[in-house]
């Protein structure tokens, strides 16, 4: 979408405000790591609805662990190294939670 997009998106929403250095840089890091886990996540509900053995959907729910903790890290990594700013809070959060459902997921006895 690049600053031009997000510029006009603003001019949109909140008239006669402009786009600092800021706030760029907030909806820039949110954008890009919530997009990739969008992506990556429906792909993963997708392949695990289609799952009947335990054993498989318990293998999908690790490599989903596994997903998000490589994500929560190399996000906070990007963030801070290129965007000069740490991982977006909420985004940070909603991992954080992923994280721990599909571990608990994992160890569960029935699906």
């Amino acid at each position: 979408m690049g600053r031009q997009g997000f510029s006009e998106q603003l001019k949109k929403k909140a008239p006669g405000q402009e786009l600092t250095d800021g706030i760029y840089l907030v909806l820039a890091s949110t954008v890009d790591t919530v997009g990739a886990f969008n992506i990556g996540i429906g792909l993963m509900l997708v392949s695990i609805s289609n799952l009947i053995d335990l054993e498989s959907v318990r293998k999908v729910l690790r490599g989903h662990t596994f997903l998000c903790a490589c994500g929560l890290l190399l996000s906070a990594l990007f963030n801070t190294i290129f965007l000069k700013g740490g991982p977006p809070l909420p985004v940070f959060i909603l991992l954080i939670i992923a994280v721990n459902l599909a571990a608990y997921g994992s160890r569960k006895r029935t699906i």
